[in-house]
Order: structure tokens, then C-alpha cells, then sequence
């Protein structure tokens, strides 16, 4: 598998290409925005963008899908069956997806935002902005941050300690590291579920 990092420097947000070994078909995790570099990218690389997945649907990481679906006409997947008014096929916990030679497990992890997922592919998991490198993503209640929370310890925590962690924001990662040094779950006292 290769995975092709590019920072979208207008809203600060990690985007993902990511190919099988020996194919050109290509997948890319979020559209906060097309600028030239990733065009530069998809085309110097051969790559024929033909999904895209959306981690969740905050401006910062769909705002360009009309661009994308203009140019390339890509499949999108999502929570939700829209968004930004372009259709996308609705994606739910556990689900398994087989795109462009690649096996991906969805995973929903609430309490960012409604409709935040998690893609796992192979060793690489992309958590847009459910876990990031020593934090969490931002909430607007405890009880919200408490649900975020449980689910990163149920979800994504219970895999491998060698799985990479691709964030929407910042540095690379392992769940290792996050058991070991992330603050955010750390310091989490309060469990909901009892």
C-alpha cells in the first residue's frame, strides 16, 4: 500500500491518497480544498482518483467535494447518504469496504461531530478528527467528550499497538503512543456507561 500525505494549507488539514502497491486506482481521505500541489501529485503518480472518504463532515474536510466531483467524478462514501448536497454512498460502524484493491473497515466514533469515521487500511488507521497526536477532537459538551472518549478506548485503542494513526491534524502517530501519552484520554475520569 502507498499512502501519499499532503497538507492542504488553507485550512491546515491532512489529506490522504492512498493506492494498492501496483495500482494507479487511488482513494483520497477528505476535500478540504484541490489546489495545484495535490493535482501535481494525482498526475506526476499516475493516480486515477476513483473514491473518496469522507472522516466527517466539517467544512474544513468536504468544503471542495463539487471541485473533486467535477474533475474526477469520484465514488464518495460518508455517514450520511449527502453531503454537501452531492450524494454518497452511506457508510455505518463495522462496515467493510473492497476499493481499488483494498480492504477497509469503517469505524463510527461519535462525539467531534455526529458522523465521524475512522477508515482502517491495513496497518494505517485515518481518524480525521476523532484522535489526533496527543488529543482529541474538540467538543461542545462533556458528555460529548466523554462519548468521544469511550469510543476511541473501545474502538480504536483495541487495535494493534503498531497500527499508524493518520490524523486530520498534525503529526503521524501510533496507538501505542496514544495509550501512553494522550492527555485527553488519560485524564478521562468520567465513564458514562457505567
Amino acid at each position: 500500500m502507498r499512502i501519499i500525505t499532503h497538507l492542504d494549507s488553507h485550512h491546515m488539514v491532512n489529506q490522504y491518497v492512498v493506492t494498492a502497491e501496483d495500482s494507479q486506482d487511488g482513494i483520497l481521505i477528505d476535500t478540504p480544498s484541490l489546489d495545484r500541489k495535490l493535482i501535481e501529485i494525482l498526475e506526476e503518480k499516475k493516480i486515477i482518483l476513483r473514491h473518496i472518504l469522507i472522516t466527517h463532515s466539517h467544512e474544513g474536510h468536504s468544503s471542495s467535494l463539487g471541485t473533486f466531483f467535477k474533475i474526477y467524478n469520484p465514488t464518495v462514501y460518508s455517514f450520511f447518504p449527502s453531503i454537501g448536497g452531492y450524494g454518497a454512498k452511506e457508510l455505518k460502524d463495522g462496515d467493510e469496504l473492497d476499493l481499488a484493491g483494498l480492504s477497509i473497515k469503517v469505524v463510527h466514533v461519535p462525539g467531534h461531530s455526529l458522523d465521524s469515521l475512522c477508515y482502517k487500511i491495513g496497518n494505517a488507521l485515518f481518524t480525521g478528527d476523532t484522535l489526533m497526536c496527543g488529543s482529541v477532537g474538540q467538543t461542545n459538551t462533556l458528555v460529548e467528550k466523554e462519548l468521544l472518549i469511550q469510543g476511541i478506548k473501545e474502538k480504536l485503542l483495541s487495535f494493534d499497538d503498531n497500527t499508524l494513526v493518520f490524523p486530520g491534524h498534525g503529526p503521524l502517530s501510533k496507538i501505542r503512543i496514544e495509550k501512553m501519552f494522550n492527555q485527553d484520554i488519560l485524564e478521562a475520569s468520567i465513564t458514562i456507561f457505567g
